[in-house]
């Protein structure tokens, strides 16, 4: 082993040092010679016949020092270091060749670099939680129908924590805002409702304070509050005596004991800005902790180590089977279940992330076969000087690691400049991402990024670099030298430089067959009608504090007197208000009965989305009175309860009868459930969003089901910025530290809620552009060379008598050869990948013949189109010259 260091300590040392070691050597050469020469001598040679022979008898001395060298040095390093060093020189020689590469490299892995890095952000990099292997989101699920999940009840929570024995902590949690004031102007915080427990769950340890306690969560407990960094640096000034203090949150005091560390963000994962309360003490939720009933909170839990997937679901089971036998009404048709909650936070957006990085890791394959067409024609142009250096004692292996480091270097330069393009990419491709993708951890280049542009530099260095050079190579040597360089290109390098085309063909086909059902899939979606007004009209959220405004009657008179002062402004005459409004607000799903009918069972419990709205609201949002009428002011708190459906609620509940004058029972809390007679039926809208279906729908009349807040829709020809500002000084005049939040146009709403397939649609067209245009290139290319080396070929064929049109048909139908095989080939490989993106598409089938035909077409025609240039040039060719040139 000793031995072993010392060689390499030794043979580091005359790679540093070679000019020490050659003078150590040549005075081991001078004293053997002068040894070997007085040894001559002393057997009877004049001393210049002596010394003649013993350098015989020695050998070069030149060819001695470069084994030497070989032997006590590190040759590869070396050698290594001078094909570089010849690569360098090489890219020089020809920078036009050397720009277009490393252009090319640089797009393709520049694009792979930032959508990796959204990749690796959202889908591969650890959660920032201790233990994030441990923590699981567990929910409800229908047993009939396994899509059809749900939360928990704070009651079905407590069983389960107390029940199972799968988890070491279970927390749960919910969202919304709350008021803050006596701080400045009032503003509304995104607010985490929690159980206790939720940072025992999640290993989080406050900066300052404390976190929860198992009896801030006890019923009477004083209200308490945890605030974020974020938010206590901003707009607290980091005040570290601020534990203890009292802050205004609706008009409520609660006490900061705690201060949780700006990386820790649950569940409002983009929101740096938030607070955490108690349950026990929310002015929303905190009355429905004794509700069996509600689905509302969501459930993590950390699980304990050992703990198997089919002992969890064996206990699940377990039960849910006892909570459906004591509470069926609530539980029955109703299993527990958990997955990662990675995968929950993920949700559905893995699967297009995924799909994009596909899609331009084929971008890159085609970049990789356009640069190794490239290199082939380069190689060929540079046959003669390899078959000299060949000759000259030149290996297969050396010529093959020499052409090798070429490629090596162009990889390495077009990845570093790749990855400066992804630098700036990732922050034009920030501003594009949905506001519905999760993202825990910032997009940026690091480590791993990095890791990964280096894995596809070496990866493109091997792709492009490996056929020419082994095609190289293997050329005959002898017919290269003796024709001078003139033997054009060999059979292999044709056949390799037509199969490298072909498969860009088909590899563009794949993106552009993705491209173009994403684009007729968005375009059918963008053609859809939401089904109520969306020009003109603008929306705004206001928010009552509970402490202030707690009563049903303080809720209405409130909303009463904000509308009319709205009404009342010019141009402002169409204004309602609405809790939710469609797609912006999400949307409230919630069980019914209808008299006379019996009650099905909790798992085929009847559904439908519940909206509470004025009476002017149907007028505002132009939703078309079907049958019946719509609410009138007459609808009030002290006259009958009513309700106006959809159709969609009439197909689905009253299929082949007049469901006008039926009686329904439904409450949204703090509502009670109450029957209501039905008055009337609407026109359908999309209130979840443009791509499902519109579901079953009632509304309430908002004066018999107020709420404390609602959101505000205003139909106007004034400009935004007016509307807004007048909706500002009406809640002003009525409330002053009332904050008007969630201000947008149903224009910007609309398009926002389309975002993300935006955004994925965006891009795969973009790169099926940019696939478009390299197999056009690389078509080109082929064809161009191929006219080029066939030049004394055509010149014979003129000479002969062939015609202009044989000759463009000849070449053309080279072309068009090329792009069938491409077709043929890529025509299965994209039917296939197409399914993949089977629910990422609205109203398109994955097999959707027209774009496939479309696209065949195009693609056929831009080959076309390629191949014309060089065909065209190919009838050009004068005889005269090309045959004097052979």
């Amino acid at each position: 082993m000793f031995a072993f260091l010392k060689s390499i300590v030794s043979r580091f040392r005359a790679q540093s040092s070679p000019e020490t070691i050659d003078r150590e050597f040549q005075h081991e050469l001078d004293t053997h010679l002068e040894l070997a020469t007085q040894e001559n001598i002393s057997r009877g040679m004049t001393p210049v016949e002596a010394a003649r022979a013993a350098r015989i008898r020695l050998g070069g001395s030149t060819q001695l020092k470069e084994k030497n060298r070989e032997l006590r040095g590190l040759p590869f390093i070396e050698t290594a270091l001078q094909d570089l060093r010849f690569a360098f020189r090489m890219l020089r020689k020809n920078p036009g060749f050397s720009a277009i590469a490393i252009l090319t490299l640089a797009l393709g892995i520049g694009a792979n670099t930032a959508i990796f890095s959204v990749v690796y952000a959202v889908l591969l990099k650890p959660l920032p939680y201790a233990g994030s292997d441990q923590l699981f989101t567990v929910f409800q699920q229908d047993v009939k129908n396994p899509k059809n999940v749900n939360g928990f009840s704070f009651l079905n929570l407590r069983d389960l924590r107390e029940q199972s024995e799968i988890f070491s902590d279970l927390s749960g949690v919910q969202a919304h805002q709350l008021t803050l004031t006596g701080r400045g102007e009032a503003f509304n915080i995104d607010t985490s409702v929690v159980t206790p427990d939720l940072f025992t769950t999640f290993r989080v340890q406050p900066i300052l304070g404390r976190v929860f306690i198992a009896d801030d969560g006890k019923p009477g407990a004083a209200p308490v509050v945890v605030l974020s960094e974020t938010l206590w640096r901003g707009s607290f000034a980091a005040d570290p005596a601020i534990i203890g203090t009292s802050i205004s949150l609706d008009k409520r005091a609660f006490t900061v004991i705690g201060v949780a560390p700006a990386a820790f963000r649950f569940p409002q994962l983009q929101k740096s800005r938030q607070i955490w309360v108690p349950i026990v003490n929310d002015p929303l939720f905190g009355s429905w902790l004794e509700r069996r009933g509600g689905h509302w909170l969501t459930l993590t839990g950390r699980v304990k180590p050992g703990v198997n997937p089919a002992q969890a679901e064996a206990q699940f089971d377990a039960i849910a089977a006892r909570l459906a036998k004591d509470y069926p009404e609530y539980n029955d048709g109703w299993t527990i279940r958990m997955i990662p909650l990675r995968d929950f936070l993920v949700g559905e957006v893995k699967t297009p992330l995924l799909v994009l990085l596909g899609a331009v890791g084929l971008v890159l394959l085609i970049a990789c076969a356009n640069i190794a067409n490239l290199l082939l024609a380069r190689a060929t142009s540079r046959s003669r000087e390899i078959a000299v250096r060949a000759t000259l004692g030149a290996g297969r292996s050396r010529l093959v690691r020499q052409l090798l480091s070429e490629t090596l270097v162009l990889s390495v330069i077009g990845g570093l400049a790749g990855v400066a393009l992804a630098y700036y990419g990732i922050r034009v491709l920030a501003t594009f991402l949905p506001p519905e993708l999760t993202r825990i951890h910032s997009i940026n280049i690091d480590y791993a990024v990095l890791g990964f542009a280096l894995a596809l530099s070496i990866f493109a260095s091997c792709a492009v670099g490996l056929v020419p050079a082994f095609l190289v190579a293997r050329s005959d040597l002898q017919s290269t030298l003796r024709e001078g360089g003139r033997s054009g290109e060999s059979s292999a390098s044709r056949r390799a430089r037509n199969i490298l085309a072909s498969a860009e063909i088909a590899l563009a086909l794949v993106l552009l067959v993705a491209a173009g059902l994403l684009l007729r899939s968005f375009s059918k979606l963008t053609e859809v009608s939401p089904g109520f007004q969306v020009e003109y009209v603008v929306k705004a959220e206001v928010s009552l504090p509970r402490a202030q405004y707690s009563t049903p009657q303080q809720w209405f008179a409130f909303s009463d007197s904000l509308l009319t002062r709205l009404q009342s402004e010019p141009g402002m005459e169409k204004s309602a208000l609405a809790i939710p409004l469609p797609i912006t607000d999400g949307f409230v799903n919630i069980a019914f009965d209808i008299e006379n009918r019996p009650a099905p069972s909790a798992a085929d419990a009847r559904i439908a989305d519940y909206v509470a709205v004025t009476p002017t609201y149907f007028h505002v949002m132009n939703i078309p009175l079907i049958a019946g009428r719509t609410f009138e002011p007459r609808d009030n708190m002290s006259a009958p309860p009513v309700a106006v459906v959809t159709q969609s609620f009439v197909r689905a509940y009253f299929p082949n009868e007049n469901p006008i004058g039926q009686r329904i029972t439904f409450g949204f809390p703090p509502d009670p459930g109450i029957s209501r007679e039905i008055i009337g039926i609407v026109g359908d809208v999309h209130d979840v969003s443009l791509g499902k279906d519109p579901g079953p729908m009632m509304y309430a009349a908002y004066a018999q089901s107020p709420f404390p807040g609602a959101c505000i829709a205003v139909q106007s020809t004034l400009a935004p910025v007016a509307v807004i500002s007048s909706i500002r000084d009406s809640v002003a005049a009525l409330d002053k530290d009332l904050p008007v939040t969630d201000i947008a146009t149903m224009t910007e709403v609309l398009h926002d809620s389309t975002a993300q397939p935006r955004f994925r649609t965006t891009l795969i067209a973009i790169f099926a552009a940019i696939a478009l245009i390299l197999a056009a290139t690389g078509i080109f290319g082929v064809i161009s060379y191929s006219v080029q080396c066939r030049t004394n070929e055509i010149g014979i064929r003129v000479a002969l008598g062939a015609s202009a049109v044989s000759i463009l048909n000849m070449v053309l139908s080279e072309t068009l050869i090329l792009a069938a095989i491409g077709l043929a080939v890529g025509l299965p490989v994209a039917l296939a990948s197409s399914h993949v993106l089977g629910h990422l598409l609205f109203g398109v089938s994955p097999t959707d013949p027209t774009t496939l035909i479309v696209v065949s077409l195009t693609l056929a025609l831009v080959a076309a189109a390629a191949g014309y240039v060089p065909a065209r040039r190919a009838t050009q060719v004068d005889p005269l010259i090309a045959l004097r040139h052979d």
